[in-house]
């Protein structure tokens, strides 16, 4: 019978359970101590210790905002569904302290608290100005860092997934979403630096491509480049974000 509980337990908070309010005593601590990373009562918990606290905020029908709070109750990080980002809106994390942001890949709410804990954003309270930098950098948005021009004016070169110029490879990139529309196949494709961080994404479609659509994530631009019929679109979009600096 325990382990029938006990697996009951597991299957119902997973790694980062949205659970309801219904566990007290043997069962809380049962609860908090099956997986690394908890979500209950609006409480975040590492390991068993409370890490910071969240609150699900409903402001539609499907992405709530979210709001994380230090232990002593003052807000550090505020999470929002923008319509505006991205090509079907995306989740954008604040850090209230300085008002930098980042786009979040993430489009499940219930995957923030492994991604907070994993990144270890809350350390006494606080969010070191360390962790924050390497967080947004990691997720592809701005940091204080000026990107640089391209300097070079030799082609830019998309075999497979790989970019490279001058033989050095100057980036990557990989399909994450294809779908139908109106019987004609689009990609929805992520970018990447030399360095592995996501600096855009892009949307065309797969035979013909006559435009592609790009959003670059340090500085929320959109741009819509138009595709020649004897250009390929990969190559075009490489192109544009090696020479603005971006790869």
């Amino acid at each position: 019978m325990k382990k029938i509980f006990y697996s009951f337990v597991l299957i119902l908070i997973s790694t980062n359970l949205f659970a309801q309010k219904i566990l007290t005593g043997d069962k809380r601590l049962k609860a908090i101590s099956a997986v690394p990373v908890v979500y209950l009562d609006d409480t975040i918990y590492s390991k068993a210790k409370p890490y910071c606290l969240m609150k699900q905020i409903k402001v539609n029908e499907y992405h709530p905002d979210c709001s994380l709070k230090n232990m002593r109750g003052e807000e550090l990080i505020y999470i929002k569904w923008d319509t505006k980002s991205g090509m079907m809106g995306a989740y954008v994390l604040t850090f209230k302290k300085d008002g930098k942001s980042v786009k979040l890949s993430i489009t499940d709410e219930e995957k923030f608290p492994d991604l907070i804990v994993n990144n270890d954003l809350f350390v006494n309270n606080d969010v070191p100005d360390d962790r924050e930098k390497n967080f947004i950098s990691n997720n592809g948005g701005t940091t204080t860092e000026t990107k640089s021009q391209s300097k070079s004016n030799s082609e830019v070169i998309v075999a497979d997934k790989l970019i490279t110029q001058d033989f050095l490879k100057i980036g990557e990139w990989k399909l994450v979403n294809s779908y139908y529309e109106s019987k004609v196949l689009w990609y929805e494709t992520e970018w990447y630096d030399k360095g592995g961080t996501k600096v855009a994404q892009a949307k065309f479609k797969k035979d013909d491509a006559d435009q592609a659509m790009v959003l670059t994530y340090s500085d929320t631009k959109t741009i819509q480049l138009p595709v020649a019929p004897s250009q390929n679109v990969k190559k075009v979009v490489a192109t544009y974000l090696r020479q603005n600096g971006y790869l």
